[in-house]
C-alpha cells in the first residue's frame, strides 16, 4: 500500500464513531536515540505474522522524512509524520495523525488494523506522547498504551545514556533492547553488554533487559502485557553524571492502611510532578493482605491499580521502584516514610503534605 505524509491541516472528525463494544486497540511506543537501530528492530517484528496488521507510524526530525522508506515490508500503511519531534512541536500532528487513522479505519479507507506502532524520533521523550494520548477524550476511549520499548545502542550505550534525552527514554522504558551486540568484537562482546546493563540497570532496575541482535526480543514478547509485579532491585542510586536522574527503591514488610495507600498515590503526582518519571509497586493492603495491588504509571498517567489474585511467588512485601528526575533521597524517603506511618521527627505525615496550602497547584495558590 501506498505511503503518506501527514502535517497539519484541520483536524480530522472524531474518531468516536467505532461500536462502543470495540476492543482497544493497543499503541506501542518505540523509542531511543539517534542511530540506536529502532528502524532495524521494527523490521524484523514486522516479518512475523502476528504483526501483519499493524499500522506503522514514523516520526522524523526535518522536512523530508526517509526512515519510512527503510521498511521492507508492511501488510498495512506507514504514515510519516514528518517536520518535528511528536514529543514536542507536532504532538498536536501526532493527535491528528491518529485521529485521522481512525477514522479512515472506521469508514473502510485503511485495513482495520488492529494495532497501532510508533517509531519516534531519536530525540523525543516518551512521556509527552503518553499524555498526548490520555489526554484526548476520543484518542483515550480508542487505543490502550500496550508499552514504551526503548532501543539502546550496544556500541555507544554508555555515552548516549549520560544525554538527558537518552536517559529518560530509558528510564521510561517497559522494556529494554540491547541493539548492535553483534557489532562489538566477540572478545569484548560479554563484558560490553555487561557494561550496558549496567548502565541500563542503574537508570530503570524494574524493565527487563533483552539482546536484540541475538533476537531476544520475539513478536511475542513485543505483543506481551508490560504490567508485571516489580521483582528484586538493586538499591537506590543514582544515574550518573550528565543528568539528574535517579531510582529509588523501597520496601515494607508491614501491610499498608488502605487509606494512607489512596493519598500515596495522589500525593505521588500532586508533589512530585512533572519530576515523576516512573513509578511501579506491588503493595499489600492491610484489608486484603493476600491479594496484592499492583500499581503502575508513567509521570502523572497511571494506570488503574490492579488487583491480583495471589502473590506471585513467597516474598508477600510492599516494595516499590520510583524513578525520578531532579528528586532528592530526602523527598523520596519523606515520601514513603508517610505511606508506611513510620513516625519520623523531621518529616511530616501524609495529610500535612497534600493539605499544604503552599504546595504547587495546578491552578496556582489561590486556584
Amino acid at each position: 500500500m501506498g505511503r503518506e505524509s501527514v502535517k497539519g491541516g484541520s483536524r480530522p472528525p472524531s474518531t468516536g464513531t467505532a461500536p462502543p463494544t470495540a476492543a482497544l486497540l493497543p499503541f506501542h511506543i518505540v523509542t531511543g536515540f539517534l542511530g540506536a537501530g529502532k528502524t532495524t528492530l521494527i523490521n524484523r517484528l514486522l516479518r512475523a505474522p502476528d504483526l501483519a496488521d499493524a499500522l506503522v507510524m514514523v516520526n522524523e526530525w526535518g522536512e523530508i522524512g526517509l526512515d519510512h522508506l527503510l521498511y521492507e515490508r508492511l501488510s498495512g500503511d506507514a504514515i510519516l509524520v514528518s517536520g518535528g519531534c511528536v514529543c514536542c512541536a507536532l504532538r498536536g500532528d501526532l493527535v491528528d495523525a491518529l485521529r485521522d487513522a481512525l477514522a479512515r479505519r472506521d469508514d473502510g479507507r485503511l485495513p482495520p488494523f488492529r494495532r497501532i506502532v510508533l517509531e519516534t524520533t531519536g530525540l523525543a521523550e516518551p512521556a509527552p506522547i503518553v499524555h498526548a494520548l490520555f489526554a484526548d477524550p476520543d484518542l483515550a476511549a480508542r487505543l490502550s498504551l500496550a508499552g514504551v520499548t526503548t532501543v539502546v545502542d550496544a556500541v555507544n550505550g554508555a555515552a548516549t545514556a549520560a544525554r538527558a534525552e537518552s536517559a529518560r527514554q530509558i528510564a521510561f522504558a517497559d522494556r529494554l533492547v540491547l541493539a548492535k551486540t553483534d557489532l562489538v568484537p566477540a572478545a569484548l562482546r560479554a563484558a560490553r553488554v555487561a557494561e550496558a546493563s549496567a548502565t541500563l540497570r542503574r537508570l530503570n532496575p524494574i524493565a527487563p533487559i533483552l539482546d536484540g541482535a541475538a533476537g531476544e526480543l520475539a513478536p511475542a514478547d513485543f505483543l506481551a502485557p508490560i504490567s508485571a509485579p516489580p521483582s528484586a532491585a538493586p538499591p537506590s542510586a543514582s544515574a550518573g553524571p550528565g543528568h539528574r536522574v535517579q531510582t529509588f527503591v523501597f520496601r515494607s514488610e508491614a501491610a499498608i492502611d488502605p487509606a494512607a495507600f489512596a493519598q500515596f498515590l495522589s500525593a505521588l503526582g500532586a508533589l512530585l510532578g512533572p519530576r515523576l518519571l516512573r513509578f511501579k509497586g506491588l503493595f499489600a493492603l492491610a484489608d486484603r493482605p493476600e491479594t496484592p495491588i499492583l500499581v503502575d504509571g508513567v509521570q502523572h498517567v497511571f494506570h488503574p491499580p490492579r488487583q491480583l489474585p495471589a502473590w506471585p511467588n513467597a516474598d508477600r512485601s510492599t516494595r516499590a521502584v520510583l524513578i525520578v528526575e531532579g528528586v532528592g533521597p530526602r523527598e523520596a524517603d519523606t515520601l514513603w516514610a508517610a505511606l508506611t506511618r513510620v513516625p519520623r521527627l523531621d518529616a511530616p505525615d501524609l495529610a500535612a503534605l497534600t493539605d499544604n496550602p503552599l504546595a504547587p497547584r495546578p491552578g496556582g495558590l489561590l486556584g
